[in-house]
């Protein structure tokens, strides 16, 4: 009986391997999208560990093109037993009649294999989200909803992001109370629409109602059992978009509902969807937004990467000689040799590349074996496997090159480069080598985009998403600090709901402190000003006792950084600027020190001349009665002292 009911209780996922249109045209042509590396690490992998880290036991994959290679690829992962394979069952399913996610649907339809509630996901959603704890809210809400469909999973940034501004951008307005769906609109990229009208019986019917403009499309619905045989019945469903407008315009007729959720800020998720998503992705793996994703994921042989300083990842069997330049951002894939003078700059470079002598690359995504040969440019470019780039050739921004093409000596290259037709190895440019590659594909459902011509250097996922619902009011600091800071009390932030180790912790901080060029004694002050800026505290009941908790849990942080008199006036001047910008901390300076001080991070000393200069300096904080009557106790203990002794 224990056994049925685990079997019931199973989480199921059906993961569509194709995107069903050209958007990464021609790197996708001979290959399953599956196999396109991210950080050096193919989809297929970060998708089937992210769902047996997030509880899924039983994943179904939906092949409508090179299903067997898949099936080779997983079977080989099986065979050396990754980690996934010891507590998660694969079915791979192949079709090579459906054209449409719809279709898919239909198909898992009439093959009945959907036990009951189930995650469905694309190929290309990138995420570290819990998908049974998810799951199980969706089944909340259809008890109270017998009607419920589908719960929407989004992310929440900042309108600015490269995965809003990027993509096709979503405006959702719901109840506020039920997260119920009411209007779900899609925009095009850059679309210049100022207007936006809402029904007037939407307003009248719901008490309060959420306006969302600021969401990114995770492309990962929970659904309910009614979702297949809700596309069987209704073939005009093609995709998922589809399926969102007919239920909202039929809900009645349909009886079927719409809901959405909204993921937590320590939570990452993103749909690669062109190629400046992609871009975006890269460096938020880089950066460990997608924890426990990482650079090492999927594999059964683990490589062994060494950080470098300033974000270089370096695989320990690649060979760099001592006049090459590692700027920021990079990695360096296994067996991989970069040669004298060569300078590379926010790129990723595969396994057995050879790069020569005295090349530049910037902004770009180069494959496996890959031969670039001396004194080439490369920027914001993208080289597939087996291709060689011959001497003083120059790849300009938006370059894509198909696997096994090789590039004369001298070429000034622009556009997506692939083999013709006949392998002869001749080149030929497709007719979308526009100035900015933001031409149309063709397909009427995505837009084509591709690399910036530089590399984005907006903020992650978790900044964005922090910064918008933290109170820390719009500072006047220097982007990177602001960014610097956000990316702080993100990590201080998850470290406390998980409790990570501080060791990991600083070397977080220390890996963003680089990636920014951040003073030491900014870090001092951020490390402080992020402490006492982490969400909990906004929502904390008894304020000063969740201060207190987070300085003795953050005590290995404080000490790597609050250890000298210059640093301790730097945390002094930190509890300052965060007293007065956040609300929370309105009036509780002087309890602020009072804690600091019995937990030994600042001294008598440095108080009574950071005092004194606060006095000298005739600033209107020194008249804070809290902070009065700590200085009094101060002076009291301290006469106290000298007396006893």
């Amino acid at each position: 009986m224990k056994m049925e009911m685990d079997k019931e209780n199973i989480v199921q996922a059906v993961v569509i391997m194709d995107t069903f249109n050209s958007n990464f045209s021609p790197i996708t042509d001979n290959k399953p999208m599956g196999f396109l590396e991210v950080a050096g690490v193919p989809l297929i992998d970060y998708v089937l560990e992210s769902l047996a880290l997030g509880g899924v036991g039983e994943a179904i994959l939906f092949c409508c093109q090179n299903g067997q290679k898949i099936k080779e690829h997983v079977q080989k992962h099986q065979d050396n037993k990754s980690l996934w394979s010891l507590t998660m069952d694969i079915q791979i399913l192949m079709s090579d009649t459906c054209q449409t996610m719809g279709d898919v649907m239909r198909e898992l339809d009439a093959a009945a294999l959907l036990k009951g509630y189930f995650v469905l996901a694309g190929i290309n959603s990138i995420t570290n989200m819990n998908f049974a704890s998810l799951l199980e809210q969706h089944k909340q809400t259809c008890k109270k909803d017998k009607g419920t469909a589908m719960t929407l999973v989004y992310k929440k940034l900042s309108w600015e992001h490269p995965l809003i501004s990027s993509d096709r951008s979503t405006f959702l307005a719901a109840n506020e109370n039920t997260k119920k769906v009411l209007v779900h609109k899609r925009y095009r990229p850059k679309s210049k629409e100022k207007i936006i009208s809402l029904p007037l019986d939407l307003v009248l019917n719901n008490s309060e109602v959420k306006l969302h403009h600021n969401l990114v499309d995770t492309n990962i619905a929970l659904c309910s059992p009614t979702v297949p045989p809700l596309f069987s019945d209704n073939f005009d469903f093609q995709t998922r978009d589809d399926f969102i407008h007919g239920i909202l315009i039929n809900e009645e007729i349909l009886a079927s509902s719409l809901y959405y959720t909204l993921l937590k800020s320590n939570q990452y998720a993103a749909a690669i969807t062109n190629w400046k998503t992609y871009q975006t992705v890269c460096r938020d793996i880089l950066h460990k937004w997608v924890y426990p994703l990482s650079i090492e994921s999927g594999l059964y042989s683990r490589d062994k990467y060494t950080l470098t300083g300033n974000l270089n990842f370096v695989e320990n069997s690649a060979m760099l000689s001592r006049s090459c330049v590692l700027t920021e951002n990079t990695l360096i894939g296994a067996k991989t040799q970069v040669q004298d003078n060569t300078t590379v700059t926010k790129s990723i470079i595969g396994k057995k590349c050879t790069i020569g002598n005295n090349v530049i690359i910037n902004g770009s995504h180069i494959m496996n074996n890959v031969i670039i040969k001396d004194n080439c440019r490369i920027s914001n470019s993208f080289i597939d496997d087996n291709c060689v780039i011959s001497e003083g050739s120059n790849l300009h921004a938006g370059t894509i090159i198909a696997e096994n093409v090789k590039v004369e000596s001298g070429s000034d290259l622009k556009g997506r480069i692939e083999c013709s037709i006949d392998n002869d190895k001749k080149l030929q440019k497709s007719e979308s080598s526009g100035t900015e590659w933001e031409e149309s594909s063709g397909s009427s459902d995505e837009e084509f985009i591709g690399f910036d011509k530089v590399w984005s250097d907006s903020e992650s996922c978790y900044s964005s998403i922090s910064s918008a619902d933290s109170s820390l009011p719009d500072s006047p600091v220097p982007d990177d600090t602001k960014m610097f800071l956000q990316e702080v009390i993100d990590s201080l932030a998850r470290g406390y709901d998980e409790k990570l180790k501080c060791d990991y912790l600083i070397l977080e901080i220390n890996s963003s402190r680089y990636a920014y060029n951040i003073q030491l004694n900014e870090v001092n002050f951020f490390v402080v000003r992020a402490l006492l800026s982490m969400p909990v505290l906004s929502e904390a009941k008894n304020v000063l006792t969740t201060v207190k908790d987070i300085l003795k849990y953050f005590r290995p942080v404080l000490a790597n950084y609050i250890k000298s008199k210059s640093s301790i006036m730097d945390c002094l001047r930190a509890v300052e600027d965060t007293c007065l910008n956040c609300e929370w901390l309105d009036g509780k300076s002087g309890q602020i020190l009072h804690l600091l001080y019995e937990a030994d991070v600042v001294d008598e000393d440095s108080l009574v001349d950071w005092y004194a200069e606060l006095k000298e300096n005739a600033n209107p904080f020194v008249k804070q009665p809290s902070l009065v009557k700590f200085f009094e106790w101060l002076q009291e203990a301290s006469e106290e002292s000298d007396d006893s002794e």
